[in-house]
């Protein structure tokens, strides 16, 4: 592998317009959807889908690798447009994980100061990415 090569990003997208505002989206993958706001998808559901769904991934992965056991996880996304003193907008997410133990629930709180450095969509989206994390112990749960 060239070092070019190495430098391309795995994630690529087209767009293109179908009519009014909606387009057809095609990542490099192959999977395509209905974008745009005459269409399934709205820009703004995307970005916060984005946003969750790094969140999530990076979380979990970060909870594999510590050997926390996840018994449940869910999400809610957030686009906020306006602020009282004007600032740009911003997205809260208010994911809930639940584990088995207090200590799993330790180890989530100081993995969860990670996730900004290590996920991908948090670091492009920086101090307008607000994360409000609540992790809840079931203890004797099992995983679904």
């Amino acid at each position: 592998m060239t070092w070019t090569e190495q430098l391309a990003s795995p994630y690529s997208t087209e767009t293109v317009w179908n009519a009014g505002l909606a387009g057809t989206g095609v990542a490099s993958h192959g999977r395509s959807l209905t974008v745009g706001h005459d269409a399934e998808w709205a820009p703004e559901y995307l970005l916060l889908l984005a946003a969750e769904s790094c969140l999530m991934s990076t979380l979990l992965a970060l909870a594999r690798q510590a050997r926390v056991e996840v018994l449940g996880y869910v999400s809610k996304g957030e686009l906020q447009m306006r602020s009282e003193n004007g600032d740009a907008p911003s997205i809260l997410l208010t994911p809930c994980i639940v584990v088995a133990s207090e200590h799993d629930a330790a180890c989530v709180g100081r993995l969860a100061d990670a996730v900004p450095r290590e996920a991908v969509v948090a670091r492009l989206l920086g101090e307008r990415l607000h994360v409000s994390l609540d992790v809840r112990v079931v203890p004797g749960g099992s995983s679904r």
